[in-house]
């Protein structure tokens, strides 16, 4: 898998990246006691039809289990990213688990001088 740099999201990936920058944009992030912030929590849910997908656990301002969340992404008709194998899904699962880590630490960077 290349650096988070050149990494190139599939557009099902880019539907999950959405979903976390959604919530940065719009501040229904969950603020956790460390100071950081909670915007997908991933978890590879399958292979129900021979595939793994990565789904967010936070839905509607908390973590939810995953059979719940599973529920959820049904429902909100969202793509998210699916693959044909475990090692696959983990190892996208780092890569957009890094990208979002950057936007956040980025997002708390320009929250934290605004308020200067």
């Amino acid at each position: 898998m290349p650096k988070n740099a050149e990494y190139i999201p599939t557009p099902q990936e880019q539907a999950a990246l959405d979903y976390h920058r959604r919530h940065l944009a719009g501040r229904t992030y969950l603020q956790n006691p460390d100071g950081s912030l909670t915007t997908f929590y991933g978890a590879i849910v399958g292979p129900d039809d021979g595939m793994y997908r990565l789904i967010p656990t936070y839905w509607g301002g908390a973590r939810r289990e995953v059979p719940e969340a599973m529920e959820f992404a049904m429902r909100s008709g969202i793509d998210f990213p699916s693959y044909k194998s475990l090692g696959r899904a983990e190892a996208a699962e780092r890569a957009l688990h890094d990208i979002m880590a950057e936007d956040t630490r980025k997002y708390q960077e320009r929250k934290a001088a605004a308020r200067k």
